[in-house]
């Protein structure tokens, strides 16, 4: 099979350059061939994943979750589609997680060369696609608004920083939602959505039980109430994810939400919009390759 990899040269604390020569040799013993693109600008990753669709069997997204997100918008603007395979070499690799890839590129070169590949869903906001999460509110802009200097020092230290500032402010804003044929009005502190069980770098093991192809995104409203709502929204995250009183969790296939204009929404902890969105999932979008225990674990009908 022909592989691209598709790899950022700014991403975390990594720099995967200095692993070509070792993904090289390890295609050299292999049947396969490999092709190398850095990223020459944000987003550049989306136009060249667009054009190249129909000359690879494979794209390699190398860096982290917003690296693999600019990859995935350019599979599905294609007409042709490769599979996807990642690569972790970001700070979080929540989506690399989520799939099972191993940080050794030996183990992870392996895997992509023996593995059947999965379809996954692939879900939306507005005209943008993301693989697993998207959020507002209370902790949903650290992820971006962390400058790049402080992250290649602090590493994964530096979202914890962040994130303790963050939770100080006072989140409060209103929400009209609609899914499944109901409308429903809520103020709310984060609004949190999810198709796995992690975020952040922090698993939420009480989230949900949700699958990758089941076609359903779940929410999590996390309601701004007269008191305590600080000490329940931590004690949810500290649960791992379990709700907490009277806070919501919706799961449906589409989600019309109103709200303000400067509310601001992440999608695969990348800044995304503003204002008013329409979230949908795609079922079973792409392929992409998973562990075997994560296949068995988290997606509905597979091959064994």
């Amino acid at each position: 099979m022909k592989f691209l990899i598709l790899y950022n040269p700014m991403s975390g604390r990594a720099n995967f350059r200095r692993y070509i020569p070792q993904v090289k040799k390890i295609f050299e013993k292999s049947s396969n061939t490999v092709d190398f693109y850095e990223s020459k600008a944000p987003k550049d990753l989306i136009r060249t994943a667009k054009d190249f669709s129909s000359s690879y069997d494979v794209f390699l997204a190398a860096g982290g979750d917003g690296t693999i997100n600019e990859v995935v918008n350019g599979i599905m603007n294609s007409k042709d589609q490769p599979i996807l395979g990642v690569l972790p070499s970001g700070t979080a690799n929540d989506i690399a997680a989520i799939l099972g890839i191993n940080r050794s590129i030996k183990r992870s070169l392996n895997m992509f060369f023996n593995e059947e590949p999965v379809k996954l869903d692939v879900n939306q906001i507005n005209d943008q696609y993301f693989i697993y999460t998207t959020a507002s509110g209370m902790l949903s802009k650290i992820s971006y608004d962390v400058s790049r200097r402080r992250i290649k020092k602090y590493g994964y230290l530096a979202y914890v920083i962040e994130a303790m500032q963050d939770i100080s402010k006072d989140y409060r804003y209103p929400i009209t939602i609609c899914y499944n044929g109901k409308e429903e009005k809520y103020e709310v502190v984060m609004v949190l959505g999810l198709n796995s069980n992690r975020v952040g770098g922090v698993r939420l093991i009480n989230f949900s039980n949700s699958k990758l192809n089941d076609g359903l995104f779940e929410l999590r409203l996390f309601l701004r109430a007269k008191s305590f709502w600080r000490f329940r929204f931590l004690q949810s995250f500290i649960r791992g994810g379990k709700r907490i009183g009277d806070d919501v969790q919706i799961a449906a296939s589409k989600f019309e939400i109103k709200t303000n204009p400067d509310v601001r929404w992440n999608a695969d902890g990348e800044y995304s919009t503003n204002g008013s969105i329409v979230i949908q999932t795609h079922k079973e979008a792409i392929y992409v390759f998973a562990s075997k225990r994560i296949k068995n674990k988290y997606f509905m009908h597979v091959p064994k």
